[in-house]
């Protein structure tokens, strides 16, 4: 084959110009930390880690949910833990005014005092959460569960039992809100007493507190008072059992991030093994490169230089 003077600087140029690609390549390399700048760098490694960051997006996002979940769950169990303490100090209330050495005045004073209790379980009912919603008012949270009449009592439930569930993990789905029709449900005792809630309980017991009392009511009112005591009872049980569900969901939410967190670091792991660079074996490479570029531009210098003309003395 006849090797002309055109073709030898064509192959020379391209030797440079091959070099000089692979010097840039590896520069880009070292630049960003990477060993995979494009795709075509390593198809199969470039789809894995793909992949393994797709995951990572999903992983992000589950975290996202499970932080929310737990901020709505922590705040419906601090809200509880309050009506829970609310409702021994109401219990002591109804006791001490079923003494009968109180007169009407004294009880009235007590009534008074519960009131304020029921006043402050009222707006423990209605309590907004981060975003403005209504904590017990189901999947309505715009709806404000519990109203007050113009006679003063509240009016029944107006939110709904719907849940409302949250994605916490790719198997999990977690249902975090609270009607408030079951928070403040007062369940059927084994005295045989109906069920009802807890404001119909407060509401009666003001009632009977504030009736003055004679000869002919004062066993029924006792009566009345005794049974306010075991519904309160029973409403405390109830409170205890959702605020005990809400515990169950709060620790599975850190198992559930304790195993995101794992998954996060291994996808962490496995893109570093996919994507980080080698700076050691880099930097050797852009050595080598560097003198093979030198060593082709020589080359190309020389075979610019060859010609007939050059031969000529």
């Amino acid at each position: 084959m006849r090797i002309s003077t055109s073709m030898m600087f064509e192959r020379s140029q391209n030797a440079m110009q091959s070099r000089q690609s692979d010097l840039s390549k590896v520069g880009e390399q070292v630049a960003s930390g990477k060993r995979i700048v494009s795709p075509s760098d390593d198809p199969r490694a470039a789809s894995q880690a793909l992949i393994v960051k797709q995951d990572q997006a999903v992983q992000e996002q589950y975290k996202d949910s499970r932080i929310t979940a737990t901020n709505t769950l922590s705040l419906q169990e601090n809200t509880l833990n309050s009506v829970s303490d609310l409702l021994v100090s109401a219990k002591g209330l109804i006791v001490k005014g079923g003494n009968g050495t109180y007169t009407d005045s004294d009880r009235a004073s007590v009534a008074t005092e519960l009131e304020g209790l029921y006043n402050q379980m009222l707006g423990l009912a209605n309590t907004r959460d981060s975003n403005g919603q209504y904590m017990f008012a189901g999947s309505q949270g715009d709806v404000k569960p519990f109203e007050t009449a113009d006679n003063g009592l509240v009016e029944p439930y107006a939110g709904d039992a719907r849940p409302l569930n949250v994605q916490v993990d790719a198997s999990r789905s977690m249902d975090v809100n609270a009607a408030g029709s079951n928070v403040f449900r007062v369940p059927a005792t084994k005295a045989g007493d109906d069920e009802s809630d807890l404001f119909k309980v407060f509401e009666t017991a003001i009632a009977t507190l504030r009736t003055p009392q004679t000869a002919e009511n004062q066993d029924e009112l006792r009566a009345t008072l005794d049974q306010a005591n075991r519904k309160i009872d029973s409403g405390s049980d109830n409170v205890l059992s959702v605020r005990s569900g809400i515990g169950s969901k709060l620790n599975e939410l850190d198992v559930l991030s304790d195993i995101g967190d794992t998954r996060t670091i291994s996808n962490k792991v496995a893109l570093s093994d996919l994507e980080d660079l080698d700076y050691a074996e880099a930097i050797s490479r852009y050595t080598l490169g560097q003198i093979g570029l030198e060593a082709s531009q020589k080359m190309f210098m020389q075979t610019q230089q060859t010609s007939l003309f050059s031969l000529i003395r």
